[in-house]
């Protein structure tokens, strides 16, 4: 039963690896002059050209003949795995929906963040949203008001936490990453406390790679920020492998 299950996973995550170099060069947007806009205008990522002047039969951009990045050949095998892994870890649940939209998410998401240090809000909202929709449906399927009640404790716990650390002098962290972490802790939340802390703790242990790459390439300094939102799903989906197998 497992089987196909996770052969399901990976080929819808697969399909939806094809559709995220588009998705993630509309919301890494740098725009030229440095000033801030909307994520989710549309536009080249790397002129800001509108999308409606791109070749669609290239699929590159009509101003500068670039093309999206990350290509399919990154964001196919990406999306693929983490769908087949949580697929592995939930297995046939009511709950699976909810973490198979957590890692469809989770991949633009940390795409996004690493090119343009910016986790946009429609794509946190929609695993936000999706997720409490989804685990209420869980919960009423399962009648365990527990653990969706357990979900909003770990989600406030989180939040608050975050911004906790995200005002301290000196702190790195956005408030992209304070949003970010109140919904982990929703869905984490859902399978216990020892995911949460999981998730929690496997965080900077798992962003010690990208800071180290970073600074030996010398693209990053003591002062420099860094992405941590892809750490934080890492750590997120990490965990939720964990509190399974636990």
């Amino acid at each position: 039963m497992l089987l196909p299950l996770v052969a399901a996973a990976t080929l819808a995550g697969a399909c939806w690896g094809l559709v995220l170099p588009g998705l993630v060069n509309r919301y890494a947007v740098d725009w030229p002059d440095g000033s801030p806009r909307p994520p989710w205008r549309r536009g080249c990522a790397h002129c800001g050209a509108a999308r409606a002047g791109w070749r669609r039969s290239s699929g590159a951009c009509a101003a500068c003949g670039r093309r999206p990045t990350p290509g399919p050949w990154i964001t196919v095998p990406l999306a693929a795995g983490v769908c087949a892994a949580m697929a592995a870890a939930v297995g046939a649940t009511p709950v699976l929906p909810a973490f198979l939209l957590l890692a469809a998410a989770a991949v633009p998401l940390a795409l996004v963040d690493l090119k343009v240090l910016r986790l946009p809000d429609p794509l946190v909202g929609t695993a936000l949203v999706g997720g409490v929709l989804l685990l209420v449906v869980a919960s009423v399927v399962e009648r365990d008001a527990g653990a969706l009640l357990r979900a909003g404790l770990a989600a406030l716990a989180c939040g608050i936490g975050y911004a906790t650390l995200a005002i301290l002098p000196g702190s790195q962290l956005g408030f992209g990453d304070v949003k970010l972490a109140a919904v982990l802790g929703l869905y984490l939340g859902w399978l216990g406390w020892f995911a949460v802390v999981a998730g929690v703790l496997l965080a900077p242990l798992l962003n010690l790679p990208l800071v180290i790459s970073l600074v030996i390439a010398g693209r990053a300094g003591r002062k420099t920020a860094v992405p941590y939102g892809p750490a934080m799903l890492a750590a997120a989906i990490a965990a939720t492998v964990l509190a399974v197998l636990r």
